[in-house]
């Protein structure tokens, strides 16, 4: 068997589980008229602990796996940031048609769209770097 499997399929059921519950947060969210408020702030607080939690339990699996927590930490970020994106975008083209509710892009939305991608990006950034500049490439075969 292979030894990769297992990690794998862990990290297959990070990003499954991350899905998810962006998605329930996103339901909440439309559920409430797409406003940016504290309840929108708490419905994704399910997804931030898990994600912390996915880190710190695994972090020695991780580890031991080229980029692993490099992979881990961009699967976080890039299903976190593409709910609200997806999100914004389906309000955005449901109003352009006339079709949707009248919800416009609030200060809120604006730090979940702009903030929350640029400074979690920035580390993500560094993180890529980081990694990089740790494990090198030199031994690997090309």
């Amino acid at each position: 068997m292979d030894k990769q499997q297992p990690i794998t399929g862990l990290i297959l059921r990070y990003a499954g589980v991350m899905t998810a519950l962006c998605v329930i947060t996103q339901i909440v969210i439309a559920l409430r008229g797409s406003r940016m408020d504290w309840v929108a702030t708490i419905a994704l607080l399910p997804a931030f602990v898990y994600y912390l939690y996915f880190h710190l339990a695994h972090r020695t699996v991780l580890g031991n796996l080229r980029f692993g927590r490099l992979v881990a930490h961009g699967i976080g970020f890039l299903i976190v940031n593409l709910s609200y994106h997806i999100h914004a975008a389906f309000l955005i083209i449901s109003e352009t048609a006339g079709k949707g509710p009248e919800v416009h892009l609030t200060a809120g939305w604006f730090g979940v769209l702009f903030g929350m991608f640029i400074f979690w990006g920035l580390g993500l950034g560094i993180h890529t770097v980081a990694s990089v500049a740790n494990k090198g490439y030199e031994g690997l075969d090309a």
